[in-house]
């Protein structure tokens, strides 16, 4: 059943209005956007942004754990914060975390994945943050892109 999901940048925009962490577990987002890869040639069109590079066996470990550990924690699927050049893709497995910077499940997370506001650990799956003005900076250029 198709369901509606915020970008992660309309999420932290429209719900939170706050300071945001979620995971990725696309290994070619990660790659790119973490450690720092180009992606070029065909592999812009076969790789980047593709589902098949998701590390589900990790999503699924990282669900688990959230359900054992912190089962009252919000968990909210989001799509990646990609250009605006970009009018569709794939949803790639991401979940955005409602947690607070230093609270009890941050710091779990940051163990368990890197801090980030760090370089990622793992390109299995990367802990992410995303601030209020960028993401509304973001938001706002999606929005004057698709009008």
């Amino acid at each position: 059943m198709a369901q509606i999901l915020y970008t992660i940048d309309e999420y932290v925009v429209k719900e939170r209005k706050r300071e945001t962490y979620w995971l990725v577990f696309n290994t070619v987002y990660n790659d790119v956007h973490a450690f720092g890869k180009k992606v070029t040639g065909e592999d812009v069109f076969t790789k980047y942004l593709n589902k098949d590079f998701t590390n589900y066996t990790k999503r699924e470990e990282f669900l688990k754990y959230m359900n054992e550990n912190f089962p009252s924690v919000k968990l909210i699927e989001v799509f990646d914060l990609v250009s605006s050049e970009y009018e569709q893709y794939p949803y790639l497995g991401s979940i955005a975390i409602e947690c607070e910077k230093d609270d009890e499940v941050f710091n779990a997370l940051s163990k368990k994945y890197g801090n980030p506001y760090e370089d990622g650990v793992d390109n299995n799956a990367v802990f992410w943050v995303l601030d209020y003005d960028n993401a509304k900076r973001f938001y706002e250029e999606k929005i004057f892109y698709l009008d």
